[in-house]
Formats: structure tokens, C-alpha cells, sequence
């Protein structure tokens, strides 16, 4: 029993039938502990030691466990456990040999090839095979953010990627789209609002600004550094209350007394107003930078 326990404690929770045989106990054992709660079903022949919930690892290490020896997160999922994605999927997607089906929230994937490495303890597919799988799920600029953020994170090898890719090899054409137009500037961005703030930027030719850059103990949320102009954002809920309202006109007044111009636009205003908002970030960038 002491065995089975630390088994399962070092898979993060789970336990596959065949390992419990395969340390000896018997198929009569094992249905003894699922009707006496000892064992929950997750998979077929893939159960939660002990009680019924896992933790996250844990529903991962049972979707590995369930697909097979040799099978790796990939994919989305693959993408987030890398922490390249803000949003965890709703499907846990796995590349694996054998004829695993796919389950309910298991997207079983059986590729020819299944390169492996392991990442917070459990095996991933590498990036750039990550990539060409998930950029099926992914719009142009959900990809663009990822390869920010890897870049950023100095995990994107550009020439790995390059071999991986390749004619009549699914999501190339995507991956070589995103490549073409890399962003770096994304990764920098805090949230939504800045990352369109950006991508408006680049849609209307302006200068791409540094997002979230420091000056002195302050960190504007957009920067043009050379044209000392300054753009804060202020987000549908944010910068609402009194204490709110005071830090934010504290921090301009900062701001200007270091020789910055500040602009202060809202969501609505970038969403309603684009040309107006277009028409003052173009005048201020073009005006010489104060003294």
C-alpha cells in the first residue's frame, strides 16, 4: 500500500492500473479500493489516489498516464505549461504513440514522431513542435504574443524553429506569417488594452512604443523614449476611485516635471475614438522634445 501511495505521490496524485499490478497487487485488490474509495476513476485504468479530486499537475499527469508510455503534452497545452499563455485550455492536448482515443476535455493527438523533454515534471513536446500544433488554434496575433513571450523568455531558438518547419508540414505557413511580423513589444505588455494599444500602433504606422519601461521609479505604460511621450492607459474599470484618480494625477505631475509629455487615453476613447486618438499621439510625436 506504502508503495502505491508514493507512486502516485510522485506523479502528482494519480496512479495507472497496470502499475498497481505491476508492483503486485491484484486486478481484485484494485476493484476492492474503487468500491471502498480507496481509488477514483479519471481515465479508464487511470485513477486519483485517495480522494477524488487532482491538483493541476495532477489532471495532466493523469492525462499522460491515460495516452500511454512515450506521450507528452503538446500544443496549447504544451504552450501554458510554459507559461506562454495567459489562459489555461479548455482541453489538455497530447501527443502520443499507440491508439489512445481522445476523451472528454483529451485531445489525443498520434503523431509519427514524438520528440520529448520534461518541464516542471512533467514531458512537453519541444517549442517549435508546440508551436505548429497550437498555431491551428491560434489567431495571427495569439501567435505573435507567444513568440514575444518565448523570445523574451529566451527560449525561442529561431534556428530550431526554421528546420522544424517546413512545405506541406501543418501550421508553417502560420508560424512563417507570425515570424514575418515579430513583435517583441508584445511580451512587455501587462494586459489586453496595452497589447492592442500596441497593435494599434503598428496597424496605424506609428512608432512602436516601449511598453511598461522605467523612468526613475515610475513605469509608464507606454513609452517613446527618444520623443520623451508618455501614454497611460486607463482600462474600463481602473483608475476610478478618489485615491485612484490621485495617484494617477500624482504620478503625471511626476512625469512632467521630468521632461515627459503625458497623454492619458481610455479604452472607449482607443475603441470609439481611434482617429482622434491617432490625430494627438501623431501631433505630440511629432512636436521636438522639451528641454
Amino acid at each position: 500500500m506504502k508503495l502505491a501511495s508514493e507512486r502516485a505521490q510522485r506523479q502528482f496524485g494519480p496512479i495507472a492500473r497496470h502499475q498497481l499490478l505491476a508492483v503486485g497487487f491484484t486486478a481484485r485488490q484494485v476493484d476492492s479500493w474503487l468500491r471502498r474509495g480507496r481509488l477514483y476513476p479519471h481515465y479508464p485504468g487511470v485513477y486519483a489516489w485517495g480522494r477524488p479530486d487532482l491538483s493541476v499537475e495532477g489532471q495532466h499527469a493523469a492525462a499522460l498516464l491515460f495516452a500511454g508510455r512515450g506521450s507528452a503534452l503538446t500544443s496549447l497545452t504544451a504552450l501554458w505549461w510554459r507559461g506562454l499563455l495567459g489562459r489555461r485550455p479548455a482541453q489538455i492536448h497530447i501527443d502520443a504513440p499507440g491508439r489512445r482515443r481522445s476523451q472528454r476535455g483529451l485531445l489525443i493527438r498520434h503523431p509519427t514522431n514524438i520528440a520529448r523533454e520534461s518541464h516542471r515534471g512533467l514531458p512537453i513536446v519541444p517549442l517549435p513542435w508546440a508551436l505548429l500544433a497550437a498555431s491551428a488554434f491560434l489567431t495571427h496575433d495569439s501567435l505573435r504574443l507567444v513568440l514575444a513571450r518565448a523570445d523574451f523568455e529566451k527560449i525561442l531558438d529561431l534556428a530550431a524553429l526554421h528546420a522544424t518547419l517546413g512545405p506541406g508540414r501543418a501550421g508553417s505557413r502560420a508560424l512563417h506569417r507570425a515570424l514575418a511580423s515579430h513583435l517583441p513589444e508584445l511580451a512587455a505588455c501587462s494586459n489586453r488594452f496595452e497589447r492592442d494599444f500596441v497593435l494599434f500602433c503598428e496597424l496605424h504606422a506609428i512608432p512602436i512604443p516601449e511598453p511598461n519601461a522605467r523612468i526613475g521609479r515610475y513605469r509608464p505604460d507606454m513609452l517613446w523614449r527618444e520623443q520623451r511621450l508618455v501614454v497611460e492607459l486607463d482600462g474600463k474599470d481602473a483608475h476610478s476611485s478618489a485615491a485612484q484618480i490621485a495617484a494617477d494625477s500624482h504620478r503625471q505631475a511626476e512625469l512632467e516635471r521630468l521632461g515627459y509629455r503625458v497623454l492619458r487615453f481610455s479604452w472607449e476613447q482607443l475603441q470609439y475614438e481611434p482617429e482622434a486618438v491617432l490625430a494627438q499621439i501623431r501631433e505630440e510625436l511629432g512636436r521636438p522634445p522639451g528641454p
